[in-house]
């Protein structure tokens, strides 16, 4: 039997169990196990607290007693944030240049256009897209990007500063 903080820093969050077992991604029964003290995996322990928003050493109250298992979550954490992290960037950079590209060549279209209606119909269209290049960007991430790098990275997929980079 494990000494852990599970349940208190859950009750300081204000969550239930089955909240907690929903944000941290893990069944009901999980949490339940943890805060009676059993054993848990590194997976496991990263999930709940990257759910709780604290290191996993934070979970336990002796953490010297756990402190290869600490150690191994805080590893395999940073190995799958830094990841994906590095995906996430080429795949910002890879939107940005199409999306460059795309402007350009529709900006290179005003040179075929001699009507006057025409060429202010595409004028209007350029710049619309450069205005929907932030929202297109974000629902991109959102709908795409997001799940299929919480699925490639299940650590990673309850963190808040998951698409950001470590300062």
């Amino acid at each position: 039997m494990v000494n852990n903080r599970i349940k208190q820093l859950r009750l300081s969050k204000n969550l239930s169990q089955e909240q907690l077992a929903e944000k941290s991604k893990v069944s009901v029964r999980t949490i339940q196990r943890l805060e009676a003290g059993n054993e848990a995996s590194i997976e496991t322990l990263n999930l709940v607290a990257g759910a709780l928003g604290v290191p996993v050493k934070e979970l336990f109250d002796d953490s010297t007693a756990q402190e290869n298992k600490i150690q191994n979550a805080e590893e395999k954490l940073h190995y799958q944030l830094q990841s994906r992290h590095d995906e996430f960037k080429t795949v910002q950079h890879l939107y940005s240049a199409g999306y460059i590209i795309v402007m350009l060549l529709w900006g290179v279209c005003f040179n075929f256009v001699h009507n006057d209606i025409w060429s202010a119909v595409m004028g209007v269209f350029w710049i619309g897209g450069w205005m929907l290049m932030g929202p297109l960007k974000k629902l991109i991430i959102l709908k795409c990007v997001d799940p299929k790098l919480d699925a490639k990275y299940p650590l990673t997929a309850s963190r808040i500063d998951k698409d950001r980079e470590d300062k």
